[in-house]
C-alpha cells in the first residue's frame, strides 16, 4: 500500500490537504491508536532490513543504517564526521568514506567515545512497532547516576534553613515586620539555593569527563552483554531501551539483524542497576569530600 494511501485510509483528508495547518490538526486530533497504526504500516515502507529498522536523527540516517557492518562502525562513521575533525586534524572529514568495509571494525580510533545516548529509533520488535532508544552502557549509567546526584544534592542541600523562619504556623498571626523580615530571608534563602546550584553544576561539568572516561574503561575491560528494558509510553504504546554494555558489544551489533544480536547477548538489567548504585556512591563521596 502506498503512502499517501495510508495516509488516507487512517487519516481521512490528510493526504489530499493543501495546507500544513490542516495536516497537523488533523494529526492531532486522531487518537493515538490511530496514529500508532499508521506508524506502524509506515515503518515497513522506510525502515531497513529484517527489522524494519530507522533512526530519528537526521544526522545519524543520512549516514546509512544497514550498510554498516556493526553498530561499532557506523558510531565511529558519526563521531568522526559530526565530532572529531573539530578536535583533531589528523582525519579531515573528507577522507572518511561511507563504505561497508567490515576492516572498519579494527580500528578504533584512541580518543574515540561512543555516542550511542538514548538515540530514538523505531522498529519491529516481537511482531509489533515499537518506539525505542538506544544506548551503550556508559551513558545510560551516567544518566541515571547523574538523575540520582541530583536528587541527593536537592534533599541534602547544606544551607537548609528553618523553616519556621519563613513560614508561620497555623495559630500565629504574623505582623508586619515578620511578614517583611520572612519575605527577606526567603529571598536569601533562594538566593544562596540557586548560587549553590550553579557552583553544583559547574563543579559536576567539570568532572563528568573524568568519571566517563574512567567508566568506559572499565566496561570496556568486561565481556559483551546486553540489556533489554520493556515500557509502554503515556499513549500505551510499545518501548523499548536497548542497551549494549561496551565497545565489543557494539561490534558484535549487526544493524541488518538488530533484534537477534541483542536477544542473543541479552542479560539482566541488575547489573545496570547495581553500576548506577555503586557510581553513584562514589560520586556522593566526592560531593562529602567538597563540604556538601
Amino acid at each position: 500500500m502506498l503512502k499517501q494511501q495510508l495516509y488516507e485510509r487512517y487519516l481521512p483528508g490528510y493526504s489530499e490537504s493543501k495546507s500544513n495547518e490542516e495536516k497537523q490538526r488533523l494529526w492531532q486530533q486522531a487518537a493515538p491508536e490511530t496514529i500508532y497504526q499508521l506508524n506502524s504500516e509506515l515503518q515497513k515502507l522506510h525502515g531497513e532490513g529484517a527489522d524494519f529498522l530507522s533512526l530519528s536523527d537526521p544526522m545519524r540516517a543520512q549516514l546509512g543504517v544497514t550498510i554498516w557492518p556493526d553498530l561499532l562502525a557506523m558510531d565511529i562513521a558519526f563521531w568522526r564526521e559530526h565530532q572529531h575533525w573539530l578536535m583533531h586534524n589528523d582525519i579531515p572529514p573528507t577522507s572518511f568514506k561511507r563504505v561497508n568495509d567490515s576492516s572498519l571494525n579494527c580500528k578504533i580510533p584512541q580518543s574515540y567515545i561512543n555516542q550511542y545516548n538514548g538515540e530514538h529509533l523505531r522498529l519491529y520488535y516481537q511482531s509489533q512497532l515499537v518506539y525505542g532508544r538506544l544506548y551503550s552502557a556508559l551513558h545510560y549509567i551516567l544518566n541515571h547516576v547523574k538523575s540520582a546526584i541530583d536528587t541527593w544534592i536537592e534533599e541534602r542541600y547544606p544551607y537548609q534553613l528553618p523553616s519556621e523562619l519563613y513560614f508561620p504556623s497555623d495559630d500565629e498571626q504574623p505582623t508586619r515586620s515578620q511578614i517583611t523580615y520572612r519575605r527577606s530571608d526567603n529571598f536569601n534563602y533562594q538566593s544562596l539555593k540557586r548560587y549553590f546550584n550553579q557552583h553544583y553544576s559547574s563543579w559536576l561539568g567539570e568532572q563528568y569527563l573524568n568519571w566517563m572516561l574512567e567508566l568506559n574503561q572499565q566496561l570496556n575491560r568486561q565481556t559483551a552483554a546486553t540489556y533489554i528494558v520493556e515500557y509502554c509510553d503515556a499513549h500505551g504504546s510499545p518501548c523499548v531501551d536497548f542497551i549494549c554494555k561496551n565497545e565489543s558489544t557494539l561490534r558484535m551489533i549487526r544493524p541488518d539483524h538488530f533484534v537477534e544480536d541483542m536477544l542473543q547477548m541479552a542479560s539482566s538489567t541488575h547489573y545496570l542497576e547495581h553500576e548506577v548504585q555503586l557510581v553513584a556512591l562514589d560520586i556522593e563521596k566526592r560531593c562529602r569530600a567538597e563540604g556538601w
